[in-house]
């Protein structure tokens, strides 16, 4: 392929926040990536209000640090100040605690945009060794080993993104499309969604890239793990318009209690982590009703949305 074609820049846009760690492991196998003679990685790390070293290892690392405040920040929001500030063509999103599973992830990500129609390509998510038994069954059903294309009929009236790979955990978009329509930044998650039903509608195509992997999986304390689950059923009901109701906590409810005893009767899934989880489903259960009582009562969801990103 012409990289070339592509500009001199290829910019890598990362979210973080007191994820110094992870950074610095993510940091570094970006800088271990392969890349044509002649083109430039521009790496950018938009830092949210990090009190642990996560600005001071990007900096080490040569990146671009744009800050958001805790105050200021949604999802969207975060993306759209690191893309402002970046100056590929093509830009790269990736989570702060995903890492490239091996040193030719930038050339598979951005080969598709060799194709001018072409605006979205999302790659392939690997489990961590350590990874919990709902993160391996969810990576395995989600992101498999044959490239797709999202389909336009299916997908553009579909800005919840249910059923679709999009993920900015592993993720490239053209500027030019991002410019035309930003992320949006009033929803606290899912803004790959209405991103990608936008590029559709106006013509573009969207790809699922399974050559370009990463390793990104989630180890969620208890009160992690609802906040995160609580995201997704939020994001849900603000793109279908309805309302969050006693119901709706209870089939949420109901739905993470079903999926973890399916989960842990996978005999594909390793033997430890399915007793792990069952052993673990009455607390991450009680969470769940603990996050989701209060904020069905109106109280502490700034709160809850605060302790999800400390």
């Amino acid at each position: 392929m012409g990289m070339q074609k592509l500009g001199r820049i290829v910019s890598i846009v990362i979210r973080v926040r007191n994820a110094a760690a992870d950074l610095d492991r993510c940091l570094s196998e970006v800088e271990r990536q392969v890349l044509p003679e002649g083109v430039e990685l521009e790496m950018v790390v938009v830092d949210n209000d990090s009190t642990d070293g996560s600005r001071p290892v990007a900096q080490r690392h040569g990146a671009v640090v744009v800050p958001i405040s805790q105050a200021e920040f949604s999802w969207g929001r975060a993306l759209n100040r690191g893309i402002a500030r970046a100056r590929g063509d093509v830009v790269l999103l990736l989570s702060s605690d995903a890492t490239p599973a091996d040193e030719f992830w930038v050339r598979h990500m951005v080969e598709p945009f060799a194709e001018p129609d072409v605006a979205v390509v999302y790659g392939r998510q690997l489990p961590y060794p350590d990874a919990p038994v709902d993160e391996r069954i969810r990576l395995e059903r989600t992101f498999g080993a044959q490239p797709l294309e999202l389909d336009r009929d299916r997908h553009a009236e579909n800005p919840s993104a249910n059923g679709m790979l999009a993920s900015n955990a592993c993720a490239a978009i053209r500027r030019t499309v991002w410019q035309a329509h930003p992320y949006d930044e009033e929803t606290l998650g899912g803004e790959e969604g209405p991103f990608t039903c936008q590029a559709l509608k106006q013509g573009f195509r969207c790809l699922y890239q399974p050559s370009a992997q990463v390793h990104h999986s989630h180890r969620d304390s208890p009160w992690k793990l609802a906040c995160r689950e609580w995201q997704i059923l939020h994001k849900n009901i603000v793109y279908t318009g309805a309302h969050l109701k006693k119901r709706t906590l209870l089939r949420w409810w109901a739905g993470v209690t079903k999926r973890r005893l399916v989960n842990c009767l996978r005999v594909k899934a390793p033997l430890y982590y399915r007793i792990e989880g069952l052993v673990r489903l009455p607390v991450d259960l009680a969470a769940c009703v603990i996050v989701g009582s209060c904020l069905l009562r109106g109280k502490a969801r700034q709160r809850a949305w605060q302790v999800f990103w400390s």
